[in-house]
């Protein structure tokens, strides 16, 4: 699967200063969300990080910026299981994302920080067993992490 804009949400176009209901779609391919049930709520997940992390308490700027909120979005959209848990998603210090579906003593973690990169881990029982950095050009290898996860 490639990394396509018809792939993946506009949510650049996203407004998180309104707290309105918008009835326009930040997704261009709705259908895309069918054939992945997981990723509705992914995306909605993705933008209350963002509202939120202007206001999380703690140590350093948790204020997620809209190019590291792309950046998620694209990681998202490259993502080719329809059947995956329901994944968490949390403000990291500094502006970042971070993405975890669990099931059981599996966990499988993205952290995507700004200007810096993705990184991605396979977890068991909270032990690290497989960690790597990406690319732009290697977020489909998110889903050799997956492959382990979902067998």
């Amino acid at each position: 699967m490639s990394i396509c804009p018809e792939n993946c949400p506009y949510l650049d176009r996203a407004k998180t200063d309104f707290q309105e209901f918008s009835t326009e779609s930040v997704f261009y391919f709705p259908r895309m969300v069918d054939k992945r049930p997981w990723l509705a709520h992914a995306f909605t997940e993705l933008l209350q990080v963002q509202r939120r992390g202007r206001f999380e308490p703690g140590i350093g700027d948790f204020r997620v910026k809209d190019e590291t909120l792309n950046m998620a979005g694209r990681i998202l959209g490259s993502i080719k299981f329809r059947s995956l848990p329901t994944p968490s998603l949390s403000v990291l210090p500094g502006g970042g994302i971070q993405i975890a579906w669990a099931s059981g003593p599996d966990t499988v973690e993205v952290s995507i920080f700004p200007g810096e990169g993705v990184g991605v881990a396979r977890l068991v029982d909270d032990a690290p067993m497989k960690v790597k950095e990406l690319g732009a050009a290697e977020y489909g290898e998110l889903n050799e992490f997956l492959a382990d996860f979902v067998s």
